[in-house]
């Protein structure tokens, strides 16, 4: 498997989900977070699952706006229970923009504190300089930063 687990049980990420990786999927996730530009297509039937298409580019980060919907989204599938993937490509840029901001609001972290938790459990995260202005921007909009 290719996934890391960042909340046990609830929440795993990753790059690209290979052919190798669907069973996994098939058998474990119920909901997809997909920041990729490119749809997913399951090799099965995944119409009583949830999937979202949030697609992100590395030249231009999202809006604060974005931010707080896709966190909302996120924390209303993990308190339903849902066994959610997140993943990008290479599971590292995009990815590592989402799980740190997640991990900022749910677990009341500055920013700092949640990059180094997150990469604890995955040392390959690193969101571009472009998203961590936005992680900086989103860190004052949560109340942690300097004013």
């Amino acid at each position: 498997m290719s996934f890391t687990e960042m909340i046990p049980g609830r929440v795993f990420v990753g790059g690209r989900i290979s052919f190798k990786d669907w069973p996994f999927v098939y058998q474990h996730i119920t909901s997809i977070v997909n920041l990729r530009t490119k749809p997913d297509q399951p090799p099965f039937d995944f119409s009583q699952r949830i999937m979202i298409w949030a697609p992100l580019t590395i030249k231009e980060a999202p809006t604060i706006e974005w931010v707080e919907k896709l966190i909302k989204q996120l924390n209303y599938l993990v308190e339903k229970g849902h066994r959610i993937l997140i993943h990008d490509t290479y599971g590292s840029q995009r990815l590592g923009f989402v799980i740190t901001a997640y991990y900022m609001q749910r677990f009341q972290l500055s920013l700092n504190q949640a990059l180094h938790t997150v990469r604890q459990i995955k040392p390959d995260i690193e969101p571009t300089p472009n998203y961590m202005e936005v992680l900086t921007e989103y860190e004052r909009h949560l109340g942690f930063g300097e004013a």
